[in-house]
């Protein structure tokens, strides 16, 4: 009994002065240890053969146009949504934040250049160029200097006083392809953002048509922010003009995608700089990737579907497979006699009876307006 007493008393020493007691001083500055800050997401996407697979947002905005966040701010948001790439894309002529206002356009890209090298962000400098349709709004990346572009998107007189119709509208300031040519010579990646917008209308106008047949808008929105329009699926089939998925974002990430993976653009570059992410954008190896949606260039979804998906023969004669997805996409299926998608989900395995030969359908993978087809084994 004593030897027991003496134990417990032992144990009750042990476990009061291992204790941590609160600072004699309330006031004192005391650190907690138990908080953590810098956590990056880890968004699983593989390599597909012989490139790397990079995780991109080229469309966004800061205070120093229209949006809520800083532009260090969205470096260090774009990192910890376990991005790879963005664009500093502010709008020209576009100020609706009170007192601020951008004498040199070069300002936030600097920023973000600056705070993407502390996290090993790459940050591609760019601009949009902002106007009415039928041009729209176009991306200009990789450019070299932004302020070369036409900053009035209405019609001024000497005053800086906007001029208008004899309706009251404002008119026009048509200078939008002396911008374009301006991006060119700049040797510029050009985007044609949400095609949709602000009319839900997505009008393919006789000067785009032009542009894209000679080869110099490079890719277009297929997603931007919260929408997608699909007839730039018919775009792809019958210009094969590349289809990008970005944000635009004007808020923080968390208020517009909360917990989700964000929308984004993969690219599929030989290395991780910014020569090698230019000659992959120009050369058309991107995917668009979207609300449980993929789209762009089958040969790409293929080898995507191929690398994601890892088969388990359980049984050949019967087709019997366990097919598990090491991505962090999902892909929806149809075959056979299912009725309803069989689903490959991120990061999990699922027991399936596949006969060898079987062509499945890619339901929520798009090469153009018709979906992917392929065997798995």
């Amino acid at each position: 009994m004593k030897k027991l007493f003496i134990l417990i008393s032992l144990l009750t020493v042990t476990a009061t002065t291992s204790a941590k007691t609160p600072p004699e001083n309330s006031d004192d500055r005391t650190v907690c240890a138990t908080l953590e800050k810098a956590i990056r997401r880890i968004v699983s996407i593989p390599n597909i053969d012989g490139y790397l697979t990079l995780k991109c947002d080229f469309h966004m905005h800061t205070v120093f146009a229209d949006a809520q966040v800083s532009p260090v701010g969205r470096v260090r948001e774009a990192w910890q949504d376990g991005l790879d790439v963005i664009a500093m894309t502010e709008h020209i002529a576009v100020h609706k934040n009170k007192g601020i206002k951008l004498k040199d356009y070069n300002l936030p890209i600097k920023l973000a250049v600056k705070e993407g090298k502390k996290w090993g962000l790459m940050v591609v400098p760019a601009v949009e160029i902002t106007r009415t349709k039928p041009f729209g709004h176009m991306n200009a990346l990789f450019i070299k200097d932004p302020n070369v572009f036409e900053e009035t998107r209405y019609k001024v007189d000497e005053n800086g006083k906007l001029l208008r119709d004899k309706d009251g509208n404002r008119i026009p300031n048509p200078t939008e392809m002396d911008d374009f040519r301006k991006a060119e010579e700049q040797g510029a990646f050009m985007i044609w953002n949400h095609p949709g917008w602000p009319d839900k209308k997505c009008t393919l106008y006789p000067l785009h048509k032009q542009l894209i047949k000679e080869g110099r808008i490079h890719a277009v929105e297929l997603f931007n922010g919260s929408e997608w329009y699909p007839k730039v699926l018919d775009w792809f089939d019958d210009y094969k003009l590349p289809m990008m998925a970005n944000t635009d974002i004007h808020d923080t990430s968390e208020f517009a995608y909360g917990d989700g993976i964000r929308p984004m653009t993969l690219v599929f570059a030989k290395e991780y700089t910014l020569e090698s992410l230019r000659e992959a954008l120009f050369a058309g190896r991107m995917l668009a990737v979207f609300d449980n949606k993929i789209a762009g260039d089958s040969k790409y979804i293929e080898q995507l579907i191929d690398a994601s998906l890892q088969i388990k023969v359980i049984n050949a004669d019967k087709g019997v497979l366990e097919v598990t997805n090491i991505s962090d996409l999902e892909f929806q299926t149809l075959f056979g006699d299912h009725m309803n998608p069989v689903r490959f989900r991120p990061r999990k395995a699922i027991r399936v009876t596949v006969p060898k030969g079987t062509i499945l359908d890619f339901i929520n993978c798009y090469a153009g307006r018709n979906t992917v087809k392929k065997e798995i084994w």
